[in-house]
């Protein structure tokens, strides 16, 4: 290991006797105007120590990048059994966090140096003196304000002290040592602000929230059917439950009263996932069937195998003609999102036959209501 003694940023400030908790810099670097030699600074005023394990499997460098000097991490695991970095934020004094696990989060930066990543692999853990530690895994998809690492901007992780599992191998909150950065896979980013911030719950639930945002929404008009039925649909052709074909642009049903298989599917995307993110609230679907169908079953399945059913007893219908009527059936009656489905996920509609019976469908379809 290679250690690097390393100017600290005070922890905390006393003001009328009571300790009130402010935000703690594990890591930051400042500007170095003289040109003398740049030095890692995490608190002031006391020293501490930096550590990296990278051997020939990585490379550790404080560089200068948008007028600030950042760290430049570039690693490749492949060879290595553990490559990583380290430090205590109190100069290797045990540290006191019990107060801090509901209302604290690791946060640091990051930026993509070459093509924008879709994970920083890092493993970030929380070691006491006696030899405990817990860990938890940067996921971008939980922790991150933005939907990737960009090569354009930064991204902030904030990892909630709360998601760590002290108890596991028994952590002393009151005597935490190092945080520890475990690199896996391989990566090349700058990583910078890395600090102990106050952070709660709402302020997590928030920012899932934005990012939810960021996330591309679906079209709400969405042609269904009429279109190429044997490519888009299973359950086609006859069996003992039931008989299924499409003839001139209409589908044609029958099905018996029997309990092994009198269901079909249908997906319009090639097979590929269909998008219903940001539009669920204006968009309905429908469904022109004949007036003399008999009741049948509407369900919407995702790519993780979770299904939420409507059925045609319990919804009224419109008259087209003499012998056709329609369905508009607003999505947020399936409620995707009360169930959390994954709507960017989306993999079929399906019909179910109840008892014994037949319809004709002219037209499914999605529209923006």
């Amino acid at each position: 290991m290679n250690h690097t003694n390393l100017k600290i940023i005070c922890l905390f400030t006393l003001l009328v006797g009571c300790i009130q908790f402010q935000p703690i810099a594990i890591y930051d670097v400042t500007s170095d105007q003289e040109k003398v030699e740049k030095q890692r600074i995490f608190f002031n005023d006391t020293q501490g120590e930096l550590w990296t394990n990278l051997g020939s499997c990585g490379s550790f460098k404080i560089v200068e990048h948008e007028n600030n000097n950042v760290i430049l991490l570039d690693w490749n695991k492949v060879g290595c059994e553990w490559v990583g970095i380290g430090n205590s934020w109190s100069a290797f004094m045990a540290d006191d966090i019990s107060e801090l696990i509901e209302n604290h989060a690791i946060s640091f930066r990051v930026k993509a140096v070459e093509s924008p990543q879709k994970s920083i692999p890092f493993v970030i853990g929380l070691e006491d003196y006696s030899g405990g530690s817990s860990y938890v895994f940067s996921h971008l998809n939980l922790y991150a304000n933005d939907l990737q690492v960009s090569n354009q901007k930064w991204t902030t992780f904030y990892m909630p002290l709360s998601e760590y599992d002290f108890t596991m191998q028994g952590v002393d909150l009151y005597g935490i040592k190092q945080m520890i950065i475990q690199l896996e896979g391989s990566g090349k980013i700058y990583l910078d602000d890395v600090k102990l911030v106050p952070f709660t719950k709402d302020q997590y639930v928030q920012m899932r929230k934005d990012v939810e945002l960021l996330k591309p929404k679906g079209n709400p008009n969405q042609p269904i059917f009429p279109g190429d039925f044997e490519d888009m649909a299973w359950g086609t052709g006859n069996t003992n439950c039931q008989s299924l074909s499409s003839t001139n642009s209409v589908i044609d049903w029958q099905w018996n009263n029997c309990s092994e298989w009198k269901k079909w599917g249908i997906n319009w995307n090639n097979w590929y996932a269909f998008n219903l993110r940001g539009i669920v609230d204006i968009t309905s679907l429908f469904i022109q069937v004949s007036k003399d169908h008999d009741h049948f079953e509407i369900a919407i399945e995702d790519f993780q195998y979770k299904r939420t059913k409507l059925s045609t007893k319990n919804l009224q219908f419109q008259l087209v003609n003499d012998t056709i009527v329609s369905y508009e059936i607003p999505l947020d009656q399936f409620e995707l999102e009360q169930q959390e489905f994954k709507l960017d996920e989306m993999k079929q509609i399906e019909f179910f036959g109840l008892d014994q019976g037949q319809a004709s469908i002219y037209e499914i379809k999605l529209f923006e209501r």
